[in-house]
């Protein structure tokens, strides 16, 4: 298809690595309005009609987690039986005919409920900026009788959460974010996971108002997760009024509030 200077000028604008598929796009967009030649008011066109497309979505909702799934040394937890749960739940709440009808013209990426888990307190996949997100943590418990002093849990704990004392490893629970790194270097099975589960984050998001989600259980099991999502839901319809983030519900409440309902 034949391009004008004045369209080419604005195609070389594109960053290199789309502008194949930006250019393929264009095309397709000028063919189906019946014209031969890519203008400049075409590609405006085109560029407008392409972004406002690329923000529409056709889900409500989004859930994604880490890479802790497929190997990461980091894991904590494995939990893509999990994430298949919450997804269904989505589902069975019908969230996106439920959105739908609280917003004024076609449903975009912004609109979503988003869910997101990291299999670890390094929280790679973003978690303090979702609606509804969940960290992993690892519950630890010490046997100091058959501890050799090594010192191999001080080196592994980021967090100088962790000392040697005459008697072996002590714990700071205040610095302490329960990653378990002490237990995985700990040869000598003196400090062992004994649980592990979820730390409970609500509120997040990005936008005009950033929020960085909040806590609301420091600790939770896989089948508490699910209770507490389900009351998350249960809220968030209730006090929907047009669309708008969990974070932005709970501004309007108030977190006193937000944790009284979800909590109980």
């Amino acid at each position: 298809m034949e391009w004008e200077k004045d369209a080419q000028a604005l195609l070389k604008r594109v960053p290199f690595f789309v502008r194949k598929k930006v250019k393929r796009k264009v095309e397709e967009f000028v063919k189906a309005r019946g014209e031969k030649i890519v203008t400049k008011e075409a590609m405006l066109a085109a560029r407008e009609a392409l972004r406002e497309k690329a923000a529409q979505t056709e889900t409500g909702f989004s859930v994604e987690s880490c890479f802790g799934g497929s190997g990461c040394p980091n894991a904590v937890t494995s939990s893509e039986n999990l994430l298949q749960e919450l997804e269904k739940i989505l589902e069975e709440e019908k969230l996106t005919s439920f959105i739908k009808g609280k917003i004024k013209g076609p449903l975009k990426h912004h609109h979503q409920f988003r869910v997101s888990l990291a299999e670890c307190p390094n929280a790679c996949s973003q978690v303090q900026i979702k609606d509804f997100a969940l960290i992993g943590q690892a519950k630890i418990e010490i046997n100091p009788e058959t501890c050799t002093l090594c010192g191999e849990c001080e080196t592994a704990c980021e967090e100088n959460a962790i000392f040697l004392a005459t008697d072996g490893p002590r714990i700071k629970e205040e610095n302490c974010l329960h990653c378990g790194a002490c237990a995985k270097v700990c040869e000598t099975g003196t400090i062992n996971i004994f649980q592990t589960g979820y730390k409970v984050l609500v509120g997040g998001k990005l936008g005009r108002h950033p929020r960085l989600a909040k806590e609301l259980v420091p600790f939770a099991n896989g089948k508490e997760v699910l209770e507490i999502f389900k009351k998350t839901l249960a809220f968030y319809k209730k006090y929907c009024e047009a669309g708008e983030r969990l974070g932005a519900i709970i501004e309007r409440l108030g977190w006193e509030q937000t944790k009284k309902e979800l909590r109980n």
